[in-house]
């Protein structure tokens, strides 16, 4: 047999607390403050580790929302063979995603991305294409997928999980804007709510001949 040494294995409690403190430091202090060096300042870690892990920022950022996104997506990365698995996917990514829409994370960084700050174009869109787009896109290609087995009548997945998304935030986004008081706080707030939107989506989307 040949020579199979490899190299030192990856310590994964760095790559943890490197995927901690760009998380923090994103949703505390926005996309601005996610940089190689404050990154690996507040994981306590050398550039020289991050630079092994993470060419630039871009990436860096990429790889927190993208995770972010896969975290929320997980319920719905498989296709639906029986509406019951339809249905269940569904109502656990409504419970996720609305946990972390209305969560004080999420808020506070809404709020820190909104500030006309110079040089944040690029970044803010970079965010968006790898959360929020890529969770639609997710959405979008599960229903698309539970469509073709005739689960749901759905011509339009793209459009059908727009509608989704709507029916889940409602106004509270807009509630949160003004300083007022948001509906969905709770655990069992946030069950009940996602109960009764997936059903009014499936009964919208019926399977049916025409």
């Amino acid at each position: 047999m040949g020579d199979k040494r490899l190299g030192r294995p990856t310590d994964l409690s760095k790559d943890i607390a490197i995927s901690k403190a760009a998380r923090e430091l994103l949703f505390e202090q926005g996309p601005e403050a996610v940089t190689m060096e404050g990154v690996a300042a507040r994981a306590r870690i050398s550039k020289g580790t991050m630079y092994a892990r993470y060419a630039n920022r871009q990436q860096l950022l990429q790889s927190i929302v993208e995770s972010e996104s896969k975290r929320i997506t997980v319920s719905i990365g498989r296709p639906p063979e029986i509406l019951q698995d339809l249905k269940s996917g569904l109502l656990e990514f409504v419970e996720q995603l609305t946990a972390f829409l209305v969560s004080n994370e999420h808020l506070k960084l809404i709020e820190v991305v909104a500030l006309p700050t110079a040089g944040m174009h690029k970044l803010k869109k970079q965010i968006y294409q790898n959360g929020p787009q890529k969770t639609l896109d997710t959405l979008a290609e599960y229903l698309e997928s539970a469509a073709k087995t005739g689960l749901i009548h759905c011509p339009s997945p793209v459009n059908s999980a727009e509608l989704l998304l709507g029916m889940m935030m409602g106004l509270d986004l807009v509630r949160a804007s003004y300083g007022v008081p948001m509906r969905i706080k709770q655990k069992k707030q946030n069950k009940d709510h996602a109960q009764s939107i997936v059903s009014a989506f499936l009964i919208l989307h019926q399977s049916f001949k025409i």
